[in-house]
């Protein structure tokens, strides 16, 4: 998380991309915590909610995102990052 939520909250173009996207601002977290490697108890321990609440969480964002495995949602993040001038 720490590395994909830093450059997301940095770039002069994160609040309105954060502001129109569908995913909640929880969501975002959990992606940015995908992102960096974390297992869903790792998120879970990280944002200190149950792991079955994470499994939520995920499984909300790969429907808004449309993606269907954890890889594709890295490779999402990959994306915006690189949409946002970052080499990942």
């Amino acid at each position: 998380m720490r590395i994909f939520v830093e450059r997301l909250l940095n770039h002069p173009e994160v609040p309105e991309l954060i502001r129109t996207s569908p995913l909640t601002q929880r969501e975002w977290q959990v992606l940015g915590l995908i992102y960096s490697g974390y297992s869903n108890e790792q998120i879970a321990g990280e944002l200190e909610v149950a792991a079955t609440t994470i499994k939520t969480h995920i499984r909300n964002l790969y429907q808004k995102l449309g993606v269907a495995h954890r890889q594709d949602a890295v490779q999402h993040a990959q994306q915006l990052l690189k949409m946002m001038g970052y080499g990942v």
